[in-house]
Order: structure tokens, then sequence, then C-alpha cells
């Protein structure tokens, strides 16, 4: 190849000016930012990337994001398919963009520092939409997704008080280390996140028939599952899109290039409801950097790390140094094998549907022998205790599976007219906003509230979007009536629960609430899934 010096690029550059004049004029005839013509080109790895920041903004993080491409393109009507379904759903990209703001800094750092394509660094917006804590229907979790096996083959722990496949630092580097293996095992990237979603197993056996047959031992020539055979292109979808929003109608917005959180040494076991208050940051803000603990309690160990906005770690360290009083308000109580939980509760001053979703009891009655947290002080706010659980039972929508997050045509047509509440005795924010389909916050926000007290007889507004939650199951809420008709979908090879919920404009929680064999982890061919829906 002859090596052309860098002297001779400025008559090049006189040679193009000459003809610009033409070139532009044939533009002229197609609009520059025509979607449906612009998605029907592929993204060249090679060629250079869109640069639309103007001088004076701050860093923006894609830039750099861009600038790391390296795999090879795949253009197939698989991909084109993708682009079309992001495009439609700008809002869903910016609620993706918007959640990853956190995680985003460290992960591209992480993917530059080992030398891996930055496409890579997109990979949570295919496997979770950057919902921390993310559960699918194969039981794998957090932002990479990593089912249990593969976890603790790459050193995720597991106890009763943490979830490293959750921990957002611990995952990234697992994700990475396997990652890379693969890649090194199949010589490819493509391959290498086949093998991610499939198992290194089915690749390299899909590659040994291909290779009998004397055909190209690629992704696309190999044979491969449905959701295998979308996954990749979904990733190329969004590095396509990422590289040039432009061309797709879409505005993604800027993520700062600068780290987001700081990880911290606390050197004790602590309340998390307390770390946020030390940290004076919220309690929403702290477990959506935490999500790895699924205890209200940080156990604190030598080479675990709490994470904190990078902007509250002075204001963090200098509290806890001068913080005089106890550190926990929960302690472990080992239960025996057919206690009341309601005896429990009693016991210890803890309101029942607290207690069940601090440690995840679902509608047990009694205890089967194990641990479970109750509290230490009877002092301690039960309001605050109640926020707390509802993060930790995940029930809050931040924090809910990503493909109840997908986006959903029939949600624009929701009523927006605002309801009202009026509390009763013994009411708590956390039983109203659990009652409505809220968040705690959004129901302080919703009615000026800047503290978790509020009196019997007040009218509080709550969500125009959500309906009351019927008090007996099975009846709907007072006033309002609810048809609903069963339908079902019998599952077919190749099936997937994301794929079957889109179809029928239904959620994946809600597809395994009403089938339980689903939600244990159990999708054969030939099954009848129960679909529920309002008419």
């Amino acid at each position: 190849m002859q090596i052309i010096e860098f002297r001779l690029l400025p008559l090049f550059a006189l040679v193009a000016a000459l003809f610009a004049p033409q070139a532009l004029a044939e533009d002229a005839a197609v609009p520059a930012n025509d979607p449906a013509l612009l998605m029907q080109v592929p993204l060249d790895a090679g060629q250079p990337l869109l640069n639309t920041q103007a001088a004076n903004e701050p860093a923006d993080l894609w830039t750099r994001v861009r600038q790391g491409f390296k795999m090879d393109n795949l253009d197939n009507a698989q991909v084109r398919a993708q682009e079309q379904f992001y495009a439609k759903h700008p809002e869903y990209m910016r609620r993706v963009v918007e959640r990853s703001r956190r995680y985003l800094y460290f992960i591209v750092g992480e993917v530059e520092r080992r030398g891996m394509p930055t496409e890579l660094a997109l990979l949570p917006i295919v496997e979770s939409a950057f919902v921390p804590r993310a559960q699918s229907h194969a039981l794998a979790s957090g932002l990479w997704q990593f089912i249990p096996s593969t976890g603790q083959r790459y050193g995720l722990e597991r106890t009763w008080w943490y979830d490293g496949r959750q921990d957002v630092m611990a995952a990234t580097y697992a994700a990475l280390d396997y990652l890379q293996d693969l890649y090194n095992l199949f010589g490819d990237w493509q391959l290498a996140l086949a093998a991610y979603n499939w198992g290194e197993g089915g690749v390299g056996r899909a590659l040994a028939k291909t290779r009998a047959r004397g055909l190209d031992d690629d992704f696309e020539t190999i044979k491969k599952p449905r959701e295998t055979e979308n996954y990749v292109p979904k990733l190329i979808a969004v590095r396509n899109i990422i590289a040039n929003p432009e061309a797709y109608g879409i505005k993604i917005p800027s993520v700062p290039d600068q780290p987001y959180f700081q990880p911290v040494s606390t050197g004790k076991h602590m309340d998390l409801q307390l770390a946020a208050k030390l940290a004076g940051t919220t309690l929403e803000e702290l477990m959506m950097l935490n999500p790895g603990f699924i205890r209200p309690v940080f156990a604190h160990k030598e080479d675990r790390k709490l994470l904190l906005p990078i902007d509250k770690v002075e204001t963090f360290e200098r509290n806890l140094k001068s913080y005089d009083a106890p550190l926990l308000s929960w302690q472990p109580y080992v239960t025996k094998r057919g206690e009341s939980l309601d005896a429990i509760a009693d016991k210890f001053s803890i309101a029942l549907a607290e207690l069940k979703d601090v440690n995840k009891l679902g509608n047990a009655r009694a205890a089967n022998g194990q641990t479970i947290l109750v509290p230490i002080r009877g002092e301690s706010d039960a309001n605050e205790r109640q926020n707390l659980a509802s993060l930790i039972a995940g029930s809050v929508a931040a924090i809910a599976q990503p493909e109840a997050d997908d986006p959903a045509p029939a949600q624009a047509s929701r009523a927006t007219t605002v309801q009202r509440h009026k509390v009763s005795r013994g009411d708590t924010l956390f039983g109203i906003a659990k009652r409505y389909g809220m968040q705690v916050a959004e129901l302080k926000a919703l009615n000026g509230l800047t503290s978790n007290n509020v009196p019997a007889g007040r009218l509080l507004k709550v969500s125009a979007e959500a309906e009351p939650a019927p008090a007996v199951r099975g009846k709907p809420a007072a006033g309002k009536l609810i048809k609903v008709k069963t339908r079902q979908h019998v599952v077919r090879r190749g099936d997937t629960l994301d794929e079957i919920a889109r179809k029928y404009d239904v959620s994946v929680s809600e597809l395994k609430k009403w089938n339980r064999p689903v939600a244990r982890g159990v999708l054969k061919v030939g099954f009848k899934l129960q679909i529920r829906q309002e008419s």
C-alpha cells in the first residue's frame, strides 16, 4: 500500500473544493435529514462519525463513545427492523439514556481501558434498558443480566445481604471479563455477543455444523435461536442510532464526560437510610447507585464499597466521622418454622406489610425457619423505614423490570384527571403510594410534602394514571367497573416473553404474575399462557 505524505493533503482539499458546488447541487434534490432514506445506509465503522457538538458546549461522553466504535457492520433486515423500532419510540430511548447517566462514564472508561469496542458499553441498553435491578424470566439479573451460574463463575458474590450481579462495578468487571473470554474463544465480536446471549456451547456447536458444510463461520451464517438472531442486530441498531441520531429523527440527550459516582469505604455496617442522610442525598439515589444491596443495610466487607454521587463524598465522610449515634436500626431474626408473621410484626412494632416487603415474603402467613430483618429501635421513623421497604422490594417504578418500561402505544391514551385520597388514621405515605402504584417521592412532590408525616383527614392528590388497587382480590376499586377478558397464547419455538408481551401490549411482569410456571423460569413450547386484558 502506498503511503501518502501529510504535505499532499492541502492539494487534495483544493481539488475537493473545486467539485463541491456540483456535489451540493445534487444533494439538494434529496432532503439530508430524511430518516427513511438515511436508515437504508448502514454504518461503516471505518468512516468518520458525525460530531454535532458546539464549541461552547460541555464535553459530551457520546463523542468518546462514537470514536471507539470498532465492530464490523451488520446490514440486514433484522438491523433495519430494530432501527425502525427505536426510531418510532424516541421517548423510550430518552428514558434509557437518562437512566444510563449514573453508570455510563464508568462503563465507557472500563471498556476503553481494556481496548474493547465501545459498542459494548451500549450492551446494557439491550440487556436491561439500564435498569439496575432488572430481572428476566431466565433468572438473569442486573445491568448486564447475569444468570446465577455465570455470575458465580466470574466471582459475583450472592449472599442474604447482597447480590453482586446487581452491583454496578462488580457486574461490569465480570461482564467485560466474560466478553473478552468469549472474543478470545471465537475471534469475532459478533460471535462473542451471540455466545453472551446464547452460551458458548450453543455457538460452538453451531460453528462446527457450519464448518462441516463448508460455509462461512460468521454470525449471519450460523443457525441460531430467534432471540439470538435478533440480539446482535439490536446492539448494532443502537450503535447506528448513537453514531448518527439525526439520521433517525432522534435527539439523544447529552451525557457529561465526567464521573458520576465515587466508591467509598465505610469501615462499618450501617442502614442505607442513614447512609443517604449522611451523604445529603435521597434514598432513591443511593439505591440506584447501590442496587446490589438487597436488604436495607450496607453489610461492610474490606473489598465492598458504597457508591455515592461524587459531589456528596466529602459530606458523607465528614458527617460519618462526627456521627455518634447507632448506625443500625435493623437486626437479623431467626424465625421458627410455622411462626406467625403477624406475631413477629407485633413483637417488633412493625407493620406486617412492611415486614413482608423488606424480607420479600410475598403472601406468606407463617415463617419457615428462615432469617429475616426486624427493627432494632422502636423509635425509628416508620414512614422512612417503609419508604426503604418499598425500594428494597422493587416496587418503585424506577427500578421495575425493563420490559414493563418498553414503549406501549396504549399508555399514551390514559386519563389525565387528578384523583384525591382522604388520609385515614393509620395511613402511611408508603401504603398510600403503593395502593395507587406510585413512588413515595412522587406522592410527596405532587402534594408539596416535605416530611413523611401526614395528618388524618387530609386530601392528597394521587397519580392520575393509576387506579387504586382493589382492597379485596378479584374485586374492582370502588366506582369503577372493569371487565377483564382472558386470552391464551400457545408458546411456539423461538418465542420470548419480551416478544409475547409486546404482541399483547402487556408487561413481562404481568405475564409472570398470571402464569406461575413462567415466574419460575419455565417457558416450554406448547405451553398455554394466560393473558388478561381490560375491556
